[in-house]
């Protein structure tokens, strides 16, 4: 009788054992699997709207504009990012941004007074090269709440003249 009692508690103990065990592992997997979720918690909106930029504009566009539409509060700047692809020979490039409408909450047509700054300059692309570059905004505080367009004309040096290099590409700051 007492080899039964030995043998039935060290079938208990090891039973216990990899209980435990296994309970220790299903913490742990546990464990991981919470910390990989919050690990999106702390990718910012803006690192994801930048890596969806980056997705977006890897098309075969020679021009674009990752993100075409950006809410800026009054009083605050943001950018736009342009990538030109230079498929054909070596070229000179310039960008021309133009205000275009504005329309307030009613679609009423209002004045299009949002400042913009952007590199003016004619630059040299080589062929199947690309060059990013930003395009800056500032809502002034009297700004009033309203969709503003504009209107973003990249050119490019044919004959010595400059013709436009793709179609005419949009921009749409919203001011709340």
């Amino acid at each position: 009788m007492e080899k039964r009692g030995i043998e039935l508690s060290l079938t208990f103990l090891v039973t216990i054992i990899l209980a435990v065990v296994i309970m220790a592992f299903g913490a742990r997997f546990l464990y991981s699997l919470a910390s990989e979720a919050t690990e999106l918690d702390r990718t910012s909106t803006e690192q994801l709207d930048k890596r969806f930029a980056e997705l977006s504009c890897s098309s075969n566009g020679k021009v674009c504009i990752g993100i075409i539409r950006k809410v800026i509060q009054k009083g605050n700047t943001d950018a736009f990012g342009l990538k030109i692809i230079n498929i054909g020979a070596a070229s000179e490039f310039k960008v021309e941004v133009n205000a275009s409408k504005a329309f307030d909450r009613q679609n009423n047509e209002i004045a299009n007074n949002i400042n913009f700054k952007y590199n003016y300059d004619q630059m040299t692309i080589e062929k199947n090269e690309e060059k990013s570059l930003g395009i800056g905004f500032e809502v002034p505080k009297n700004a009033e709440s309203g969709v503003y367009v504009f209107d973003i004309a990249v050119k490019h040096k044919v004959n010595d003249e400059f013709i436009r290099y793709d179609e005419l590409q949009k921009i749409y700051v919203d001011v709340p």
